[in-house]
């Protein structure tokens, strides 16, 4: 007994000692298992960092290029253009005042520019604008429109034609950096036709067949020449044959349209028309005159009818040709009688 009680001993502490090493080792197991989980847990929030650190880095990166865009777009110049101009009627003439429509743009997207004076002036100083030809404007926004209204008056000699205007713009960006632009604006200038005349009127009377000369001065007092100069007839019982071409008159100078207007002969009586004066200015505009004209149209006497027509005023004729013939025979046997009666004396004188 004494013997088998230690045996009993050793192999009871055997099993506890087994007990406790196979709780050591899952011990150890376990608490690598979880250093090995907590190690990849870590690697797992290092991955998430690092991968939410390039997605912040990548961030940073295109604010800081949107960041560098925005500074590359505020130092661009702002650009102030005229767009349109529009002429009153087309034209400038010196019988009116006229106006010119002018229409800028501010053509940048995000600035505005400031401080504005716009300036116009004709190179020939044929055109001037009311004032002083200048407009101030505080400021244009970006992308805006501004239409500026100018009056202008042209000078009585002005150049027929296209004449060149110069408009200048004068501006500043929110830096107070200056700016300035150019543009030329082509305006055309007429001057009014104008055309005197004479020697469009008629006889008081006329006889019928016969032919009656019109010459009609056809007078240029304008500051342009004239083109297609004609006149027309249109009068009751006188027939023209066509109108009176005279073509082109220069500034100063004149043409006589000359027209042989035929009685009619069947017409009489008073009668009454029109003479129109046509032309055109240097850009084809026509312009016309009309004149009217009246005559009184007297019936043709032939040779017989104004024989007839001598006696029936004159019914005793017969006794001024018998007086006639009287008188004319008591002379024709008188003078005779006398010259040689005076013969006759101065031979008798003679012979004494």
């Amino acid at each position: 007994m004494f013997f088998i009680m230690p045996c009993l001993a050793v192999e009871e502490g055997s099993a506890v000692v087994t007990e406790v090493t196979t709780e050591a080792t899952t011990e150890a197991t376990t608490k690598k298992a979880e250093e090995t989980t907590k190690k990849a847990e870590k690697t797992t929030k290092k991955e998430k960092t690092t991968k939410k650190a390039v997605k912040e880095e990548t961030e940073k990166v295109v604010e800081k290029n949107e960041e560098i865009e925005e500074v590359r777009e505020d130092i661009s110049q702002p650009r102030l253009m005229v767009t349109s101009y529009v002429v009153e009627n087309d034209y400038l003439t010196p019988e009116k005042e006229g106006k010119i429509t002018v229409t800028l743009q501010n053509m940048h997207p995000s600035k505005a520019v400031k401080n504005i004076k716009l300036s116009i002036g004709d190179e020939a100083d044929e055109i001037r604008p009311d004032g002083m030809g200048t407009k101030y404007v505080s400021s244009i926004g970006a992308g805006k429109i501004y239409s500026w209204e100018i009056g202008v008056s042209v000078i009585h000699s002005a150049t027929v034609g296209e004449h060149k205007l110069s408009f200048t713009c004068e501006y500043e960006d929110e830096f107070g950096s200056g700016y300035s632009a150019n543009d030329t604006l082509r305006v055309q200038v007429r001057q009014p036709a104008k055309l005197d005349y004479d020697g469009a009127k008629l006889p008081v009377k006329v006889v019928q067949e016969d032919t009656v000369t019109l010459n009609i001065n056809l007078m240029n007092t304008g500051k342009s020449t004239l083109y297609n100069c004609k006149v027309e007839y249109d009068i009751e019982g006188l027939e023209s044959g066509g109108s009176s071409f005279a073509g082109e008159i220069p500034v100063g100078e004149s043409k006589t349209a000359t027209a042989n207007l035929r009685v009619d002969s069947e017409k009489t009586g008073n009668v009454k028309g029109t003479i129109k004066i046509t032309y055109e200015d240097a850009f084809g505009k026509t312009f016309e005159k009309e004149q009217e004209v009246k005559t009184l149209i007297e019936k043709k006497v032939i040779k017989a009818e104004k024989k007839e027509e001598e006696e029936k005023k004159n019914p005793l004729w017969w006794l001024f040709l018998l007086g006639g013939l009287v008188v004319g025979g008591g002379l024709g046997f008188g003078i005779p009688f006398a010259i040689n009666s005076k013969k006759q004396r101065e031979e008798d004188e003679k012979r004494l």
